[in-house]
């Protein structure tokens, strides 16, 4: 189907599978505007946007137009082949009254989500990590089927058994790494090896990550490509250095857009708007922020070096000693709440971002992240896990996934079954696999 763009007139060229049914959001690529695309049918069975005409029957009038004759009287009945189509007020006004909304919920508890914990790590141990497979498809499943939208759970869908083999192969490799390192070349070759294929293996995870996650029995997909992963792995964080880390905010955007615009909910995919000038909005108010403990440890340092010098340096007493390790302390914990805090501001800003300039056919998101509780909830978990030498972890995780999720919401002018499967091959767990073994945070 051809949109045109209203601003510059460019037109641009979209599959028909990506086209929702009434109404959607749309970014030009080349002036970059964005604006709503009514879409209308003919009789006649074609899809054309609104003040277009119809491209089957030649004809540039819309539909619903009347033509007044000069003599006043009264309009010319339209042809049989159009029907009325809705002015953008009726849509808007039809859209606002049929509008859905539909806030995530999560019901996992700490408590449930610890007796699996315990199990798993138990058995990881006795089986000297061979269990690991089962353990991350136990975890997964029990955080999708917590999860659900209007009543319905998510599922994950994947086999222990083929990420079971995905695991060994990494293994495998880690271990040749390992003994390497006697030979210092080949050690070497083995690490350039894995960071050239890393980007590859980014895409396997992503494909199989989506390929095994369903919701009301369709499953998602993802779209992207290799040379897209190779971009946005390899190509970019390579250019941090030479641009003096500049490139950082557009490197997130395009990590964020590889991962939005790719995925599908069955046959409909994501249509992702966004823009990479929010995310240097959002890094540079966060570099703002960041200013503030520097500044901090700055002023602190200036005045206990002078002080440490002036009691005697290392042949002070044991009580100003204690002082000056008990205002290090503290120094570098108001560091540490400071970074947490601004690691937590940019991930709220920019998931918020992101959820608000994306769209599934007729649904579009609502993220409301607050970055000063997302930094409690986070700095709160981390002390309760160390304090109870990790046994709270189970209920740290459910805590901080609960908030996530339940910001999030779903708002559809045309319910949530109008979403058709699409098929799609069992995809391999290689990459999956590799970015468990090493810890990799890929997704969003």
């Amino acid at each position: 189907m051809n949109i045109q763009c209203p601003k510059c007139g460019q037109d641009h060229e979209v599959e028909a599978s990506r086209i929702p049914a009434a109404k959607f959001k749309a970014g030009c690529r080349g002036c970059k505007e964005q604006f709503v695309v009514v879409v209308v049918t003919c009789d006649c069975g074609a899809r054309f946007q609104q003040g277009r005409g119809c491209p089957a029957c030649a004809t540039e009038r819309e539909r619903g137009e009347q033509e007044v004759p000069a003599n006043g009287d009264e309009p010319v009945a339209q042809a049989p082949e159009f029907r009325q189509m809705e002015t953008v007020d009726q849509v808007e006004s039809s859209v606002k009254t049929a509008r859905e909304s539909h806030q995530v919920q999560f019901s996992g508890r700490g408590g449930e989500f610890f007796r699996i914990w315990i199990v798993n790590l138990f058995l990881t141990i006795v089986t000297v990590g061979i269990y690991t497979p089962w353990a991350k498809v136990r975890t997964r499943q029990y955080f999708y089927a917590h999860t659900t939208i209007a009543g319905e759970p998510f599922e994950y869908l994947a086999d222990p058994m083929i990420l079971l083999r995905g695991y060994l192969l990494i293994g495998g490799g880690f271990l040749v790494y390992s003994f390497s390192q006697v030979v210092p070349v080949l050690s070497g070759l083995i690490l350039l090896f894995f960071y050239i294929g890393f980007p590859w293996l980014v895409f396997k995870s992503l494909r199989f990550y989506a390929h095994n996650s369903s919701f009301k029995n369709v499953r998602f997909q993802f779209l992207g490509s290799i040379g897209e992963a190779y971009t946005t792995y390899l190509a970019l964080p390579i250019a941090i250095p030479f641009t003096l880390g500049l490139i950082v905010p557009y490197w997130m955007y395009y990590k964020k857009r590889y991962f939005f615009e790719n995925f599908a909910f069955g046959a409909t995919r994501c249509n992702f708007t966004a823009q990479a000038k929010p995310f240097y909005w959002i890094y540079f108010k966060a570099g703002l922020m960041m200013l503030v403990p520097f500044c901090l440890v700055g002023v602190a340092a200036a005045v206990i070096i002078p002080r440490f010098e002036e009691v005697g340096g290392p042949a002070m007493d044991g009580g100003m000693q204690a002082l000056l390790i008990g205002a290090v302390v503290v120094i570098y914990g108001g560091l540490i709440l400071g970074s947490t805090f601004v690691q937590q501001y940019i991930y709220a800003r920019t998931m918020n971002y992101c959820w608000g300039q994306s769209d599934l056919g007729s649904v579009s998101f609502e993220s409301t992240l607050n970055p000063g509780r997302l930094m409690l909830i986070q700095a709160t978990n981390i002390l309760a896990v160390v304090v109870s030498g990790g046994l709270l972890y189970p209920w740290a995780k459910v805590r901080k996934t609960k908030y996530i999720l339940e910001q999030l919401t779903l708002h559809t002018t045309g319910g949530l079954d109008d979403f058709s499967a699409a098929s799609a091959a069992d995809e391999a767990a290689l990459g999956e696999a590799a970015m468990d073994f090493f810890d990799f945070e890929i997704g969003l």
